[in-house]
């Protein structure tokens, strides 16, 4: 098994400051690297128990003003069990402390469901279970490599804003070594 280190750790071991400019100074690194910057708005996928779970969560983020202001739902080609959401700026505003959020929709409809969020670009994983508007059974799982490391490190600024945020996502970071193709 790899050695896993939380966000601060990583941050520490590759001289960086705190965690929010470290983020920043990721993304630029990666837009300047790669000319690609990474979308303004995160899309989480969400799996109900049934389509009319699915269909109730939808109307109310689709319909209910408090929520529609700041979501966008649709259905997902995964199956009548699923949604695609977006519209929060990261993964963390979607299950933060800060609500209205999804959370407070699980518990007002006392809706549960399993979350899947895969990065576009790194692959960056996380995945998590709502119950009754509690965030369960999370972990969010980043692999840099050590020969890019911005690669995978741009795009934290999509996943949250401070440590304590990629904390509370449960957040490990592993070091992946890289091979060179050909010299």
């Amino acid at each position: 098994m790899k050695k896993g280190f939380n966000l601060k750790d990583l941050m520490i071991a590759m001289k960086g400051n705190d965690v929010s400019s470290f983020i920043n100074d990721q993304a630029l690194r990666f837009t300047e690297r790669f000319g690609l910057s990474f979308e303004d708005c995160v899309s989480v996928t969400l799996k109900f128990d049934s389509h009319e779970d699915a269909q109730d969560f939808y109307n109310e983020l689709k319909f209910n003003a408090y929520y529609s202001n700041d979501y966008s739902v649709a259905s997902s080609d995964c199956g009548a069990h699923y949604l695609t959401v977006s519209g929060a700026e990261t993964l963390y505003d979607y299950f933060g402390s800060n609500e209205p959020n999804l959370l407070t929709v699980s518990r007002d409809l006392d809706l549960n469901f399993e979350i899947s969020f895969i990065q576009t670009y790194t692959g960056t994983e996380f995945t998590g279970a709502v119950h009754r508007g509690e965030l369960l059974s999370r972990q969010c799982i980043v692999e840099v490599s050590d020969m890019l490391p911005e690669f995978t490190l741009g795009g934290l600024c999509q996943i949250a804003r401070s440590e304590s945020e990629f904390n509370d996502l449960l957040t490990r970071c592993y070091i992946v070594e890289g091979q060179t193709i050909y010299e």
